[in-house]
């Protein structure tokens, strides 16, 4: 007769041999809402009609071998070679006096923006300029709460101060 231990052992191997092939979900794969493991889907077909309606316009039905050259345009001379040859048009001294005056102003206009650009150098990110600062640094500084630095004179000096630094911030 078997013991209770012998019975647990071939139910532990059952459920296993089950979750292995596939039969049977993991203990906590139910509360989880994974599948089944092992179950092979890779040779599942799935109908052309279901990816359609599943997918809409970004179907592409697997029957259809992709291409793997772009097709080559044609274009035709046709339209050019049908239009008839246009005379280029005279100018007149209505055009010209109006055209002068656009011209100074373009020419106007581009040396305005050369002299800007060679001579004040001001034209970058900001086009404020150059600003001075209305404090100095340790004016500022001191503001904010910061320490200034004491010249030391001789070494003597400058080592004790550095072990009085030492010493304050222990």
């Amino acid at each position: 007769m078997q013991g209770i231990g012998d019975f647990a052992e071939q139910l532990i191997n059952e459920q296993v041999g089950n979750i292995k092939e596939g039969k049977e979900l993991l203990p906590g794969a139910s509360e989880n809402g994974l599948a089944p493991a092992g179950k092979d889907i890779s040779k599942v077909k799935v109908p052309d009609s279901f990816m359609q309606e599943v997918l809409g316009e970004n179907f592409n039905p697997q029957d259809t071998p992709t291409t793997k050259s772009i097709p080559e345009l044609v274009w035709s001379d046709s339209e050019e070679s049908e239009a008839p040859p246009q005379d280029p048009k005279v100018l007149t001294e209505e055009t010209i006096k109006q055209l002068v005056p656009l011209l100074e102003e373009v020419r106007d206009l581009l040396r305005e923006m050369t002299a800007a650009t060679t001579s004040s150098g001001d034209i970058g990110v900001s086009m404020a300029g150059s600003q001075k600062d209305s404090e100095s640094w340790a004016k500022m500084e001191k503001k904010y709460g910061y320490l200034t630095a004491k010249p030391a004179k001789t070494r003597k000096q400058v080592l004790k101060q550095s072990i009085k630094s030492k010493l304050r911030k222990k």
